[in-house]
């Protein structure tokens, strides 16, 4: 399979090996030899060592200084105590956003919520996703608060790839629970926003795990 469109080779590579790994082709562990893929695709490897790095960013790819690229999955474990830390800080966070929440914070969130609605690929998904909730959080007056659950939340984006390829990715469900969290910060229900997020952290989980 050669990649020679301009678009960008590196993308296209990313993409290739995202695919293979979401679907099995590539299993947690496997090495990710950078001459074998360049060979494979009919690319040079300056592109394969970009997409690598791509993917690491995502959390689907680790590098080691020894043992070079490797495939990473989460485990269940890892998984679950992952989005317990994640569903105690971000409740937190909400219902301190919904104590000060100004009217006018509310049409750019709603915005986003309306982009993710019409059904974007899954990376523009996963950054629109990813935008609303740093811009609510970012309103709880509590910047390192805000900050660790934003490191949080990167570190998470293994786990939100394997969820957004699903076929039966919930767009309905996720959309409901985004405009509940949203209505009780407009609505400036700290105990009600912290239950909406914390539902909707819990239903993730729940998801994700049960395809892991």
């Amino acid at each position: 399979m050669a990649l020679t469109a301009p678009r960008t080779v590196a993308g296209q590579v990313a993409e290739h090996l995202k695919a293979d790994i979401l679907a099995g082709r590539r299993a947690p562990g496997d090495k990710l030899r950078q001459v074998e893929i360049a060979r494979a695709l009919g690319v040079s490897t300056t592109p394969v060592r970009e997409a690598l790095a791509t993917l690491q960013r995502e959390g689907l790819v680790r590098l080691h200084p020894q043992r070079g690229a490797v495939v990473f999955l989460p485990s269940v474990d890892d998984l679950r105590e992952h989005y317990e830390i994640r569903a105690a800080l971000e409740s937190l966070a909400a219902a301190k956003t919904a104590v000060c929440f100004q009217d006018e914070w509310a049409p750019p969130l709603e915005a986003l919520l309306e982009e993710m609605w019409e059904g974007p690929v899954a990376a523009d998904y996963i950054a629109l996703n990813q935008r609303f909730h740093t811009q609510l959080y970012e309103h709880c007056g509590r910047p390192q608060l805000a900050r660790m659950i934003a490191a949080l939340r990167d570190a998470s984006s293994a786990y939100l790839h394997i969820y957004r390829a699903q076929e039966d990715f919930p767009a309905a469900r996720l959309d409901l629970e985004h405009r509940k969290i949203l209505a009780a910060c407009v609505a400036r229900d700290p105990e009600r926003a912290a239950a909406a997020t914390r539902v909707h952290l819990e239903n993730t989980v729940e998801h994700v795990a049960a395809r892991l």
